[in-house]
């Protein structure tokens, strides 16, 4: 398994918010590309970074960040927020990224079948969830799809990799949903990235007990960031 560090970003800095709500963010560095270095040499192997804002708006905003980020490590970007149609992501793989993640335009089928069949392992779905209800938008809006309904599309398109994250989970240091996770294991022809919930080293203990052979790994946070573990003991337990 993977363990991915996350950089947030919003107006340039690096930021952590509490499920999603923009109004309870705060600001961990001014310095993205610093960040990544940072987990690079605790031994990252790949990096998750979201544009915050390009998540809710649908355009990129923090594209110098990203770009400073590619330049100074040499681990993997895993990359989403604002990503909206083919050409987007054509653009970011040319700049280096090594996953793309899409989120509200992975609800049209259409689009995520032509993604799925031009990108295929490089193109990621994040299944962003509230209750059973997905969200989109950088989480503000209501996607028309229930959590059923999206593991359907997402097997029907042939995605390669999904990120699922509990809504209620994420940037509040209680654990992961344990159960609603075993759930996407079991209904997802895909690899199933966790987000959201991990806060502590038993919970990247449990993550290594998962006997699903498609759980890929586990993005990891707000624990980073408050120094509740250091990645690189996390990274310890995996190996």
């Amino acid at each position: 398994m993977n363990l991915y560090p996350a950089i947030d970003l919003y107006q340039g800095k690096v930021v952590r918010l509490r499920q999603g709500d923009f109004n309870a963010c705060t600001v961990y560095s001014q310095d993205p590309a610093e960040m990544a270095r940072h987990w690079e040499q605790e031994g990252a192997r790949w990096i998750h970074v979201v544009d915050l804002e390009g998540a809710k708006t649908g355009s990129f905003t923090n594209g110098a960040a990203l770009s400073a980020i590619l330049q100074n490590v040499k681990a993997k970007v895993q990359f989403g927020g604002g990503v909206r149609d083919l050409r987007n992501i054509e653009t970011l793989l040319e700049c280096g990224v090594s996953r793309v993640v899409v989120g509200t335009k992975a609800m049209d089928k259409t689009f995520l079948e032509s993604a799925a069949q031009q990108f295929g392992e490089r193109l990621a779905v994040g299944l962003d969830v509230r209750g059973d209800h997905v969200k989109t938008a950088g989480w503000v809006k209501d996607g028309s799809l229930t959590l059923a309904e999206a593991l359907k599309l997402f097997n029907e398109c042939g995605i390669k990799t999904l990120i699922y994250t509990d809504i209620e989970k994420d940037g509040v240091l209680h654990g992961p949903n344990w159960e609603k996770l075993q759930g996407v294991l079991r209904e997802s022809r895909a690899r199933v990235i966790l987000s959201g919930g991990i806060s502590q080293l038993t919970d990247i203990e449990k993550c290594r007990t998962i006997q699903e052979k498609n759980f890929e790994g586990a993005i990891i946070g707000k624990a980073l960031y408050d120094k509740r573990f250091t990645l690189a003991e996390a990274i310890r337990l995996i190996l």
